[in-house]
């Protein structure tokens, strides 16, 4: 049993407390979401509150993962521990109250937190992997586990979505690793598996060498493909029957998919390559009128 003296029973929460957890969830989801943010806006009320509280609490175990300060384990550690206080119905600040308000209204899966803890604990001590099913399992664990959970916000459940939103995740992962190359590079962090890296002459040492641009190059052509491929088994394994509760999935995976062709045809990758707001709320609206036609 988790201590639960410090905190409050979710029956318990105020109106006061209730607006100040909305707000914050809210709060965070605007600031920091970035491309989901332009996704999330387009859910009714009750489920785009369920998603900011969602994200705000991912964006909390993403920041313990990659803090500079204290102990990564021990931050990502207290972490969980929230998330155990909103399991059992408590809850200690505006973000574990919208997350435990979240958890009771769409009875999220606790296995698919437990797998996304697996992939943040593998960024405190593993930097580089050998084989991509290696890399498969961690974008699985940190992207693939965040759509399954979304299901349960979306109301779509089922044996044909989870196909659907595992190959996003793993799509959208891939495209966030293309994306990041030189700001992880700087992080001592090469995703891209060494398998992959050798097979177009490449190593640790010499990744970002200006005498190995066209060897980069090859190599991120290669890697966009792979992405393209599990964008497409999506695609293939979409619900359409779902077509009207997944439309904030299809918008997230088309604003990456759009992010992962500027990476494709980007001249230079040293440059992190985003949308504007214009283009994200551009892409919303195209796909919540193709959703309708």
């Amino acid at each position: 049993m988790i201590e639960t003296k410090n905190s409050t029973h979710l029956d318990d929460a105020s109106p006061t407390q209730l607006r100040q957890a909305w707000q914050h969830c809210a709060l965070v989801t605007r600031r920091a979401a970035g491309n989901f943010y332009y996704a999330f806006i387009f859910l009714p009320k009750e489920r785009r509150r369920g998603i900011q509280a969602l994200y705000a609490f991912l964006r909390a175990g993403d920041d313990a993962a990659d803090s500079e300060q204290g102990n990564k384990a021990e931050l990502l550690n207290r972490v969980k521990e929230r998330l155990d206080l909103c399991y059992e119905g408590y809850f200690s600040d505006s973000l574990t109250l919208g997350l435990a308000l979240a958890i009771k209204k769409f009875k999220f899966p606790r296995k698919h937190f437990d797998d996304m803890f697996l992939g943040l604990k593998s960024d405190l001590n593993v930097n580089r992997y050998e084989t991509f099913s290696e890399l498969h399992q961690y974008c699985y664990r940190v992207a693939s586990t965040v759509g399954l959970l979304c299901l349960s916000i979306f109301d779509a459940d089922t044996p044909k979505a989870r196909i659907y939103a595992e190959n996003l995740g793993i799509g959208m992962q891939l495209t966030n690793i293309l994306r990041d190359l030189q700001e992880d590079f700087g992080r001592n962090r090469i995703y891209l598996p060494a398998e992959d890296l050798r097979r177009f002459g490449l190593n640790d040492s010499n990744f970002f060498s200006d005498n190995n641009r066209n060897q980069l190059g090859e190599l991120i052509t290669w890697e966009v493909e792979r992405a393209e491929s599990y964008y497409e088994k999506a695609s293939n394994d979409f619900p359409c029957e779902l077509r009207g509760r997944l439309i904030a999935a299809s918008i997230m995976g088309r604003i990456y998919q759009t992010i992962l062709q500027r990476v494709k045809t980007a001249k230079d990758h040293h440059n992190r390559i985003e949308l504007s707001r214009r283009e994200k709320l551009a892409i919303g609206y195209r796909v919540i009128t193709e959703s309708n036609s």
